[in-house]
């Protein structure tokens, strides 16, 4: 037995104290410079005002200075009109709100058969901003829409050139145009739902899903870049049969019919439902009519970590799992889009009931956790997919296809990660990479001390884990 003197017990407790010490000085100098980060970036965004130069910004000027109308801006290439002599009477050539202008690129997409190659996903990119005045926006946000837009105009991408049949609607919607969307497209669905949202942030991320569920194409948050033309987003490698290692099950696209279309709802707005009968019967028969397997749906993954370990929740995520919502890409009415609606339907009138719907987390509610949770429900319950099975840390990060989704490596939409955890995210260079993200976080308005320090916690500490991720600010729609 060991007998420590008094000096002896004195000394280790001054080293236990003093290591107690550092603990908390590391923590509340990670605190301060959390604080001054906000305060100083919060300073800079309020004293910026972004230039913009005709000369650099183009395609910006031209589609969301010069032109567009009420709720917000688009750019359809005028050759889709030149292919379409007569269009359906309810449809206009030169509309006058965003949502006439998707509804009129749905229309062209579906009866050309203008889609992501490989998939049933029609060549239209979705993006919401608050307003639609570049003068307003954050640094950065003009040149990411120059680059969308020359994207969708057929220009180079990274020494790319994209074909004029890869051309690309896009349009911009702003709050008056969302609102405008699921007014009139979830008046029999989701409406109720998204109006009881207290935060913007909640009310675009159902919108983001829904504008897939009726017109299909790809949404991107407005602070991403294309390093890929979408049109290039799956080859046959993405695409080949693969296998569950640790239980043999093999997965790889069904083998259906070209023409396979998801059915819109019955009871959906009868002008719509007009659209798709018309543009059925007037599809072209697709190029690649040898081609019987297609995808659906292409998701990404922004979380890959262990499961039988805590990283996960340390890093702050909710599945070790989990997939971005930053970008997604659907063929419309694709299952998935009704499935994630539902279940934030569902746990929206769970937490009304319990008057705990103002506190609620948008990341967790709406957001990508809600959105992990979807898929994943969907995907075990239709074909028992052992949902960690689609990691990447084991083969690399390659792409995996169930059913007829595409689920990419986290290289896919969230390459060149730089800081902890990396989780396998190769750089921006490399050729998974499709979609590079700035995290602006726009959204993130306000300052929790509580929240910030509960980070902290549960990253450098494995502690708090239980603490509220959800700072007082959140409970007012901003």
């Amino acid at each position: 037995m060991i007998v420590y003197s008094n000096k002896a017990t004195r000394a280790l407790k001054a080293q236990v104290r003093s290591r107690k010490l550092k603990i908390c000085a590391i923590a509340l100098l990670v605190l301060v410079f959390l604080v001054l980060g906000y305060f100083l970036s919060s300073s800079s965004s309020a004293n910026s005002e972004p230039r913009l130069p005709k000369v650099e910004y183009p395609r910006l000027w031209q589609t969301d200075i010069d032109a567009g109308g009420q709720g917000g801006r688009w750019y359809i290439p005028p050759n889709w009109l030149t292919d379409a002599p007569a269009l359906p009477n309810s449809l206009r050539r030169d509309p006058t709100t965003t949502l006439e202008a998707a509804e009129l690129a749905f229309y062209l997409v579906r009866s050309q058969s203008r889609n992501i190659n490989g998939s049933n996903i029609p060549l239209i990119v979705h993006q919401t901003v608050a307003s639609t005045d570049p003068k307003a926006w954050p640094a950065n946000l003009p040149q990411y829409v120059e680059s969308w837009l020359s994207m969708c105009q057929g220009q180079s991408i990274s020494g790319q050139v994209t074909a004029a049949e890869h051309e690309m609607a896009y349009i911009l919607w702003d709050d008056d145009g969302v609102n405008e969307m699921m007014t009139k497209y979830e008046r029999n669905h989701f409406l109720n739902c998204y109006q009881a949202m207290p935060m913007s942030v909640e009310k675009v991320d159902i919108f983001r899903v829904a504008v897939l569920r009726w017109f299909g194409g790809v949404y991107s948050d407005i602070d991403t870049e294309p390093l890929r033309h979408p049109a290039t987003w799956i080859e046959p490698m993405d695409i080949q049969p693969w296998e569950d290692k640790l239980d043999g099950s093999t997965y790889s696209l069904p083998k259906s019919s070209q023409t396979t279309i998801y059915p819109a709802p019955t009871n959906s707005y009868p002008q719509y439902l007009e659209l798709c009968k018309l543009s059925s019967r007037r599809r072209r028969k697709p190029a690649s009519s040898d081609q019987t397997s297609l995808v659906g749906a292409i998701v990404g993954i922004e979380a890959d970590l262990p499961p039988d370990r805590d990283d996960y929740w340390r890093a702050g995520y909710g599945f070790p799992l989990q997939i971005t919502q930053w970008t997604i890409a659907l063929t419309p009415h694709h299952p998935l889009a009704l499935k994630y609606l539902s279940s934030v339907a569902d746990e929206t009138q769970r937490l009304t009931e319990a008057g705990a719907l103002q506190n609620a987390y948008a990341v967790d509610l709406t957001g990508p956790v809600q959105f992990t949770k979807a898929i994943k429900n969907w995907l075990e319950a239709e074909i028992g997919l052992r949902w960690n099975a689609l990691s990447g840390i084991q083969d690399g990060g390659r792409s995996k296809a169930v059913l007829d989704v595409l689920v990419l490596p986290i290289t896919g939409f969230s390459p060149g990660r730089k800081w902890w955890p990396i989780m396998g995210s190769k750089s921006t260079s490399h050729h998974s990479a499709r979609i590079y993200h700035a995290f602006q976080g726009s959204w993130r308005r306000g300052f929790d001390w509580k929240v910030e320090f509960g980070k902290i916690c549960r990253s450098v500490f494995g502690q708090c884990r239980s603490w509220s991720k959800s700072p007082v600010y959140y409970n007012s729609n901003n």
